[in-house]
């Protein structure tokens, strides 16, 4: 009996859509033109997924429901969605006098997150490619105690296999020994393996000491700016091959991104969008990991520790099962 009352929920929510990404009613809302992109007023997004909207003396917008909470930061690309740092491709600004986002923000980030059985019936998930970054001569960032990012991000991979390996799942390493490999020649591995997804794990650097924090990386959209280029800022409308997978790579980073904070307790610094190789050439969803600062002095140390490492690595996996937990659900659910 609860089999069947689960099928038929998750029947009811895919009925709301068609094809992956084809959102079957999320084109209805009304769009307005600012400057070169289209614009949806949240008081809209907020009736169309039934939230309660406010709009306090401030800088932030709420979205709420028993189920969900969204939070934007005017004249930002940051928001929140159920406790997760969210990048959005582009500002939130006012438009015709309401706070709005854009209506590719709405279709490629808000709804996917919101309502992900619309999107992953299609999705195949048993085969995991793992990237250690770097290797061999790379040896990727290193700390002032002597942590070197090529070894930390390996220890974590194989400690991910190991799980995901205990879930059923097929995984394989681009590396699984401290040698170099190209970057072209990981997504060509992850194409060859078949890989239904692909994980790129890695310890971040910065300038100064200060910056501390993980972050899970999606390739940018066409036409968008990554996360770190300024505000407001075009790029030539240029597809590659993991903007096919546009909607999955991002629930797969919300995924991962909700897992690692909860798993580490470390500052979230979001799901962000990139150009990096291998993320944008990946032939599946794809996510690139960053676990922590080896430039920050409280997170080297950290990191150093093999608990803190199997911290990491147990929320990168929890990420990856829940992402294909939910495309199970989807394909119960069916068409």
């Amino acid at each position: 009996m609860k089999r069947w009352l689960l099928g038929c929920f998750f029947l009811v929510l895919s009925s709301m859509t068609c094809l992956d990404g084809q959102a079957a009613a999320i084109t209805d809302l009304k769009s307005v033109a600012v400057g070169s992109d289209r614009y949806v007023s949240l008081k809209d997004v907020a009736a169309f997924y039934g939230l309660s909207l406010s709009v306090p003396p401030g800088r932030f917008v709420y979205l709420r429901s028993k189920w969900n909470i969204l939070e934007f930061e005017t004249q930002s690309r940051q928001c929140s969605i159920n406790g997760v740092n969210v990048w959005l491709n582009a500002p939130v600004v006012s438009a015709r006098g309401r706070w709005s986002i854009t209506e590719t923000d709405v279709r490629k980030v808000v709804d996917p997150i919101l309502r992900p059985h619309a999107y992953l019936g299609a999705r195949r998930y048993r085969t995991v490619v793992i990237d250690p970054g770097h290797g061999g001569l790379d040896r990727g960032a290193k700390g002032r105690a002597g942590v070197e990012e090529k070894r930390a991000v390996l220890d974590i991979a194989k400690s991910v296999r190991a799980i995901l390996v205990n879930e059923g799942l097929r995984v394989y390493m681009t590396r699984d020994t401290d040698r170099f490999i190209e970057l072209a020649d990981r997504s060509y591995k992850a194409t060859q393996w078949g890989a239904d997804i692909f994980v790129s794990i890695h310890l971040n650097a910065a300038t100064t000491s200060k910056p501390r924090g993980v972050e899970t990386y999606v390739a940018s959209l066409s036409g968008y700016p990554s996360t770190s280029s300024p505000a407001g800022s075009r790029t030539k409308a240029e597809s590659f091959s993991a903007n096919r997978f546009d909607h999955s790579s991002d629930l797969l980073g919300y995924y991962v991104q909700k897992a690692l904070v909860q798993s580490t307790g470390a500052d979230d610094r979001g799901l962000r969008r990139a150009r990096f190789m291998v993320v944008k050439n990946s032939p599946c969803p794809a996510v690139l990991v960053e676990g922590g600062f080896l430039s920050n002095k409280y997170e080297e140390q950290k990191i150093s520790t093999s608990a803190y490492r199997q911290s990491i690595a147990r929320g990168i996996a929890k990420g990856v099962l829940d992402y294909v937990n939910t495309v199970k659900k989807a394909q119960v659910a069916g068409p």
